[in-house]
């Protein structure tokens, strides 16, 4: 079964068809990235799918249970949680307080600071460290670990390389991917496609809110991942 499942989706933002009809399912510790150019409706995608833009049509399942009707605090209580595009930690506050407001959807789990500090050895010695004074990598480790705090089954992540340094993408997606091998489902947006082809397990192009690619890095390449970011056909999807 399917850890995230959507069907269908369709959102707007006033009389703009954003998301036309998108469907992806991703697995228990699957990495799903969604790739497109700007304004491809990535991002409304995944605020739909975690309830924080209304979708007008389609259906999303977590761990088999329909959460389409529920409002974005319910589905972060039910075990999706979301990693918004610039992280959004609070700046004046450690890195410790910042991982405690992950507790916040009151969701019972076995995820503790010092549980994040023992996934992520990096993070401990940051324990009373301004986030603000933190690289970008760290700071996208923390809001990875604040996510965590909510003890999710799906964590859905926007933007996950913007305006990092390479050192710090590296940072971010060693995390990432021990996230991945702890079992949990993941749903990426990344504008960097060569990153993504050799991390994913699944690939989705997205080109004026529809699906123009979806694939495994091994069923695709670069040049076809940039051509369905302008909806053009290679003749490589899966």
């Amino acid at each position: 079964m399917s850890t995230l499942d959507i069907r269908d989706l369709q959102a707007s933002h006033g009389q703009l068809r954003a998301v036309h009809g998108v469907s992806l399912s991703v697995k228990p510790g699957e990495m799903l990235f969604v790739l497109g150019a700007n304004g491809a409706g990535k991002t409304t995608l995944l605020r739909s799918i975690a309830g924080d833009h209304r979708a007008e049509a389609g259906s999303v399942r977590l761990s088999g249970v329909d959460i389409t009707g529920l409002a974005a605090h319910h589905r972060a209580r039910s075990g999706l949680a979301l990693v918004p595009e610039g992280r959004r930690l609070f700046p004046n506050m450690t890195v410790r307080e910042n991982l405690a407001l992950g507790r916040s959807t009151s969701r019972e789990g076995p995820w503790t600071i010092e549980a994040i500090y023992e996934a992520f050895p990096n993070l401990a010695k940051l324990d009373h460290a301004p986030a603000g004074k933190l690289s970008g990598g760290e700071q996208q480790a923390v809001a990875i670990g604040r996510a965590l705090m909510g003890d999710p089954v799906a964590i859905i992540l926007d933007e996950v390389s913007l305006g990092l340094s390479p050192a710090a993408v590296d940072f971010a997606y060693d995390a990432l991917k021990r996230v991945r091998d702890m079992g949990i489902a993941l749903l990426v947006v990344e504008q960097d496609l060569n990153r993504a082809l050799h991390t994913a397990d699944d690939l989705m192009v997205m080109c004026e809110g529809h699906v123009t690619l979806h694939a495994t890095p091994a069923r695709t390449s670069l040049n076809a991942l940039a051509a369905a970011s302008f909806g053009h056909d290679e003749g490589e999807t899966a």
